[in-house]
């Protein structure tokens, strides 16, 4: 192993005397509000006394160093000179802050060149040097930024309140402190490969680091003289999927991929069962290039208007639809091998029994939800492995799990929902099946539709309900067969009156399971049970199993 320098600096001083860069792989500006609070609580709790924040690591590059850990806590002091900066100006000592920008900041030569001390990653440093050091308008196009920017405004809000009591002296001695006082340890490598065992070293001896972190260490170094490619290769999937949805996708990516291949891993187990398996540089290089080759899939799980789907039935992204309607991610691995795996004309009927096998799981809480996802990891698996080759025989190898028929009748003719989304998405689909028709925009948007109540949650008086008291009540209230979709202008004053009042206004809905409730004379458990009878027998062929 190289020679490995060890120094400890103010993290100020150290920023001001180096050229500092957060490599293209590298996270972006992750610090919540809490992290900065916690910081700036604890410089004033220690002012003027020396306090210790950490350690950073970083590689030197020849020219300027290259930040391996540690650069959340150099962009948070970065930002505090920036802010520090700006109150000189306001306070009209121009020569100290353009003093504080040459020291800490920004070098401009006459010639107007301008050299950043500290250069964040490709995603954050344009904001970061047109907003936050320039004070120009640009748009917040990631969440990064506004973290970035909300960070700002705190410590601004830290500065404003220091300066007040203590006046532009007490600034200075601020600085003075952050610069000389604020102190980190140095942890300087020749090259990546000793930065990284650094890294993880750090990790072991109690650094909080994320898994996502920690498994982008590891295959960086295994990656060994290919590191540039895998570098490349992180940086691609890895955006992608932040700019879909958000980095914290990232890591839930890797381990969907993961456990598709390798059976159900547990998102804490991901970084050691990845560290056991990927033992040299062609296996590190192998796993990024398939997760960059299957981040399409996933992309596509996660967006109905993938490009993706435009060879598919639209029925497939009808289904897509429904799973993130109902927020069910424990399918993740198996969707992602079907996906990949299976002929086009195979996919829609996998996913058609993909939900029928979830909305039976949810009504009878047959296997719990960690029990399903280790089957369908399970199921993946085989499918990867070439022993699942078409939808019939993944049917045939987990259909001994799967509620049969009369197992899922049974359990929907008494079932009760707590999750509104769920029961909208249940009562949309039967809807459907008594329509007969797909045009059911209307009924499925939030903003037009409620879910009601028939027996209310909270009724006016319930006397005006025969047959219920409080145990019944809280019985019966969340029962499938006591709920409806109503359109929003009718669901108002009359939503906790008695049945005779809410049914007159039934009849006026376009919704057919609604207007229905015209036919009813009263409203008991005995209509509720009949009801939802009739719903138990429509769910078993709207969620069949069926090719």
């Amino acid at each position: 192993m190289a020679k490995i320098d060890f120094s400890d600096d103010g993290i100020g001083h150290y920023i001001k005397d180096n050229t500092l860069r957060v490599p293209v792989y590298q996270r972006p500006f992750a610090w919540e509000i809490s992290n900065i609070q916690d910081l700036f609580e604890d410089i004033k709790n220690s002012h003027p006394e020396d306090y210790f924040v950490g350690t950073i690591v970083v590689n030197n590059k020849g020219d300027y160093f290259e930040i391996v850990d540690g650069q959340q806590r150099l962009a948070t002091v970065s930002l505090f000179f920036s802010v520090v900066c700006n109150l000189l100006l306001r306070e009209n000592t121009v020569d100290n802050a353009k003093a504080l920008e040459n020291d800490f900041l920004q070098k401009r030569s006459f010639r107007g060149n301008v050299e950043q001390k500290l250069k964040l990653n490709n995603v954050d440093n344009d904001f970061y040097f047109k907003k936050i050091l320039n004070n120009k308008n640009i748009e917040l196009v990631k969440e990064s930024h506004k973290r970035i920017l909300k960070s700002y405004e705190l410590i601004e809000g830290f500065v404003d309140n220091w300066f007040k009591s203590g006046g532009i002296e007490d600034i200075y001695n601020l600085v003075d402190f952050i610069e000389k006082k604020l102190r980190v340890i140095i942890v300087t490598v020749s090259d990546e490969v000793n930065a990284f065992t650094v890294f993880e070293t750090l990790n072991d001896r109690g650094l909080a680091l994320s898994q996502t972190d920690l498994i982008k260490n590891y295959l960086f170094n295994k990656a060994d003289d290919r590191l540039g490619e895998a570098q490349n290769k992180w940086l691609r999937f890895t955006g992608a999927i932040e700019a879909a949805e958000n980095e914290d996708e990232i890591l839930q990516y890797i381990r969907y991929y993961w456990s598709s291949k390798k059976g159900l891993t547990r998102e804490k187990q991901l970084f050691k069962n990845i560290k056991d398996k990927i033992r040299n540089k062609n296996q590190a290089i192998t796993l990024l290039t398939n997760l960059d080759a299957n981040t399409q899939l996933y992309l596509a799980i996660l967006t109905l208007n993938h490009p993706y789907w435009k060879d598919y039935s639209p029925n497939c992204v009808e289904y897509i639809s429904a799973l993130r309607e109902l927020r069910l991610t424990q399918n993740r691995p198996l969707l992602l091998a079907m996906l990949e795996r299976f002929e086009k004309r195979e996919v829609e009927k996998t996913l058609k029994l993909i939900i029928s096998w979830s909305i039976r799981n949810l009504i009878t809480g047959a296997i719990g939800a960690g029990t399903l996802e280790k089957e369908f990891s399970n199921q993946a698996k085989l499918i990867n492995e070439g022993k699942i080759k078409n939808t019939l025989e993944l049917k045939k190898s987990i259909e001994s799990i799967v509620p049969t028929d009369e197992q899922f009748r049974k359990a929907f003719e008494i079932v009760s929902i707590s999750k509104n989304y769920i029961a909208r998405y249940y009562l949309a689909e039967i809807e459907k099946s008594y329509r007969g028709t797909g045009e059911l925009e209307p009924i499925q948007n939030p903003e037009k539709i409620n879910l009601e109540h028939i027996l209310p949650v909270n009724p006016s008086n319930l006397d005006d309900w025969p047959g219920f008291n409080e145990e019944i009540h809280k019985t019966y209230y969340k029962r499938v067969g006591n709920l409806t979709l109503l359109d929003k202008k009718m669901n108002s004053e009359e939503a906790n009156c008695n049945f005779n009042i809410k049914r007159d206004f039934y009849q006026d809905s376009e919704v057919v399971i609604t207007k229905n409730l015209k036919d009813f004379n009263k409203w008991t458990t005995q209509e509720i049970n009949d009801r939802q009878k009739q719903f138990a027998e429509k769910a078993v062929e709207i969620w069949g199993l069926e090719l």
